[in-house]
């Protein structure tokens, strides 16, 4: 399924809207905040979001993270939902989501949940890395592999051993998937989000630590300093925070980074279900 152009130009509308609100939110609060991915891209080759995109997404170092989670619930608009696993226990995400009221943006992998389903923009908590890239790299395994036993306690992607909440299957062997079941069996969907948030923040308490990352992620790292002292860049009629030096970030996110991206790259999220507000 692709969007026709009154979508997109609705649903743009719709996240520079929801954006708009969490940069009122931070700037009044002062929460450093930075625009992420897609996002990112977007600003720096056409100052606006990708024609294609279909999300927002924002970084937030882990205090300010913190910080957003705790004011938000009460500075937010009333057309506005904050979106965590506490407020939303059946969310499949361990980052947050701002979630327009009255709308839907209903994916087919999530659809059977029950939770929010309006349109969003992502916000995720960027934590100090080390500088040892093993070390960097064997944290980033141990959340990745916390993050699939988090989605499955809602969402079962595989065939062995559960019924497959997907239309297709990820692969994964039986024993991996036996082991899977095994797990989220004993642990609750709380204890593991726990040891995720342990993993993710088990490095903030050193000094000397320069870089931050979403640690889900490969290679999305930024400089502390550039995220507490952020350029200003437009994004459609809004003007936004960005890491100060913008392609080194998507550099170490990306590699090689490019305005004209090809057709078989542009991604979205193009749901089965997409309802605009009145």
């Amino acid at each position: 399924m692709q969007y026709t152009d009154s979508e997109l130009t609705r649903l743009h509308q719709t996240l520079y809207e929801i954006l708009a609100e969490v940069v009122r939110v931070c700037d009044k609060h002062n929460i450093h905040y930075f625009i992420t991915g897609g996002t990112a891209i977007g600003a720096y080759f056409w100052k606006k979001i990708l024609p294609w995109d279909d999300d927002i997404d924002i970084g937030m170092f882990r205090s300010d993270y913190e910080k957003f989670i705790e004011i938000a619930p009460k500075e937010l608009g009333k057309d506005f939902f904050l979106q965590t696993p506490d407020s939303d226990p059946h969310v499949p995400f361990f980052f947050i989501k701002v979630r327009m009221n009255d709308t839907e943006f209903c994916e087919s992998t999530f659809q059977h949940i029950d939770m929010h389903q309006g349109m969003y923009v992502d916000i995720f908590p960027f934590d100090k890395i080390p500088n040892h890239r093993f070390l960097e790299k064997l944290q980033h395994n141990i959340l990745f592999f916390f993050n699939g036993l988090f989605i499955a306690k809602e969402i079962w992607q595989w065939k062995y051993c559960g019924h497959c909440d997907t239309e297709i299957p990820r692969p994964r062997g039986f024993i991996p998937c036996l082991m899977t079941r095994l797990l989220i069996t004993i642990f609750s969907k709380k204890n593991i989000f726990r040891i995720m948030q342990k993993t993710q923040m088990f490095f903030n308490g050193c000094e000397r630590l320069t870089y931050c990352k979403n640690i889900i992620t490969k290679n999305e790292k930024v400089l502390i300093d550039d995220i507490l002292h952020p350029q200003t860049v437009q994004l459609g009629d809004l003007h936004v925070n960005a890491a100060r030096d913008l392609l080194a970030y998507l550099t170490n996110h990306y590699g090689k980074v490019q305005k004209d991206i090809p057709a078989e790259m542009r991604t979205n999220h193009r749901p089965d279900h997409l309802k605009f507000k009145d």
